[in-house]
C-alpha cells in the first residue's frame, strides 16, 4: 500500500488529526503526512499520544494514533482510565513487531509480538489486519469508522511488515552535515573511561554503536525499555558510587521520559554522568522529527538539580568534559548536537539478552 493512497482513505473518511511515535513499519507514512498534513502531532510517549487523541475526541475528531506493539503497553493506562472510562473514539494503528511466524525481529518485541491481540481483547478493543488490498482496507476503515461513531471507543487495524511502501531515500536527513556522527564521540568515551567505569546505551543505534566500539563486559545494550536508560543508571549509580556511571542517551528517548532528569537532580548521585546525543531524529526508526529542536536540554536538566550541564558539538569539546567529568561532583549532563547516520556494517549484539545481563552483573560484582 502506497502511503498516500492510505493517508487519503483516512481522510476522505473523516479520520484525524492524527498523533503517535514512530516505528520503522510506519516510517513511510509517518514521512508522508508529516510533508503533507498540518493535523499531525508528534508525541514524546504512547501514553502522551492517547492524551492528545483524548482532546482531540472532546473536540469532536476522529483522532488517529500511530504507535508499535511494543508502544501499546505505554498506552494502556491514558487507554484504561481515559478513553475507555470517558467512552472517547480513536483509531489506532498498532504495528506488529515480533508477529509469531513471521521474519525474525529484535528481541524486546518478542513478549509484546506473541501478546498484542491477547492484549487488545483484554480492553475489548477490537481489531483487525489490515489488508494491502486497497477496497478491502477501505472496508475495513469503514468498519472502524462505523465502530468508532456508534461506541465512541478505541478500534485498532495492526499493520504487518512491509505494508507500506516508498522510494528507499524516505526520512529527513540532518542538515547538520559538519558535525561528527554519534560513533566518534562514543569512541573518545572508550579512550577516556577508566576500566572500572560502567557505561549504558539507549536502545536505537546508540545502544548498537556502543557494544561494537567498547568490546568490554562493563557496557550495558538496552534493546527496548525507551525512555528508560536514564533510570537505568540512576539504580545502578546509587549502588556503586565508588565507580563512574556514564549514560549514552538520544534526544527521542530522553522526551519519551523527561521526568527522570527531576528524579536524577532529586537524588544527585555524584558519580553519574549523562550524554544526550541530539540529532533531531527518531533515527532508527526513518528519521521522523522529535520536537528536541524547541526545548533547551542543558537548561532543563540544569533546573532539575544537575549540578553541571553543557552543550557542546565538537570532539575536542568531548575530551574536555569527560576530563572534567573525572573530579567533578555529579550528577553531570553533556547535551551534543550530532550528525545523524552510523557505520554501513552496524550490527545488533549476537549475545542473548540472559547472555548479556550476565556479563554486565559479572563485570558490577567484580572488585577493582
Amino acid at each position: 500500500m502506497y502511503p498516500d493512497v492510505f493517508h487519503r482513505m483516512l481522510v476522505d473518511q473523516g479520520f484525524g488529526p492524527f498523533t503517535g511515535v514512530p516505528c520503522s513499519f510506519l516510517k513511510e507514512l509517518i514521512v508522508h503526512i508529516e510533508r503533507t498534513d498540518s493535523a499531525y502531532y508528534v508525541a514524546t510517549s504512547e501514553g502522551e499520544a492517547m492524551g492528545i487523541a483524548g482532546g482531540l475526541a472532546l473536540a469532536g475528531k476522529l483522532p488517529v494514533v500511530m504507535m508499535q506493539n511494543d508502544g501499546y503497553g505505554n498506552a494502556i493506562n491514558p487507554l484504561s482510565s481515559l478513553q475507555l472510562l470517558y467512552v472517547l473514539p480513536a483509531l489506532l494503528l498498532i504495528t506488529w513487531r515480533a508477529e509469531p511466524g513471521g521474519k525474525r525481529d529484535a528481541v524486546q518485541h518478542h513478549i509484546m509480538g506473541r501478546t498484542l491481540l491477547d492484549l487488545l481483547g483484554i480492553f475489548d478493543i477490537p481489531y483487525q489486519l489490515l489488508d494491502d488490498d486497497e477496497p478491502a482496507a477501505q472496508g475495513q476503515l469503514t468498519d472502524a469508522k462505523t465502530y468508532l461513531e456508534e461506541q465512541k471507543k478505541p478500534y485498532a487495524l495492526i499493520v504487518r511488515r512491509g505494508y507500506f511502501k516508498a522510494e528507499p531515500s524516505t526520512g529527513s536527513k540532518s542538515s547538520d552535515v559538519n558535525r561528527p556522527l554519534r560513533i566518534d564521540f562514543i569512541k573518545i568515551l572508550a579512550e577516556e573511561a577508566a576500566p572500572s567505569s560502567i557505561i549504558l546505551g539507549t536502545t536505537g543505534y546508540t545502544g548498537r554503536e556502543l557494544k561494537q566500539v567498547i568490546a568490554r563486559s562493563g557496557t550495558f545494550y538496552t534493546a527496548g525499555s525507551m525512555g528508560c536508560i536514564g533510570s537505568i543508571g540512576l539504580g545502578i549509580a546509587t549502588q556503586y558510587p565508588e565507580r563512574r556511571v556514564y549514560i549514552l542517551d538520544g534526544d527521542g528517548a530522553l522526551l519519551m521520559k523527561m521526568g527522570t532528569l527531576a528524579t536524577i537532580g532529586l537524588y544527585r548521585p555524584r558519580n553519574l554522568v549523562h550524554t544526550v546525543f541530539d540529532n533531531g531524529q527518531y533515527e532508527s526508526t526513518g528519521g521522523q522529527r522529535t520536537a528536541s529542536s524547541i526545548i533547551n536540554i542543558p537548561a532543563i536538566a540544569a533546573n532539575s538539580g544537575y549540578c553541571y550541564t553543557t552543550s557542546i558539538s565538537t570532539l575536542d569539546e568531548f575530551r574536555e568534559f569527560l576530563n572534567k567529568a573525572k573530579s567533578t561532583p555529579g550528577p553531570m549532563m553533556c547535551h551534543i548536537k550530532v550528525q545523524s547516520g552510523t557505520i554501513p556494517d552496524l550490527v545488533r549484539p549476537s549475545e542473548s539478552p540472559i547472555m548479556l545481563r550476565d556479563q554486565f552483573m559479572a563485570f558490577l560484582t567484580n572488585d577493582r
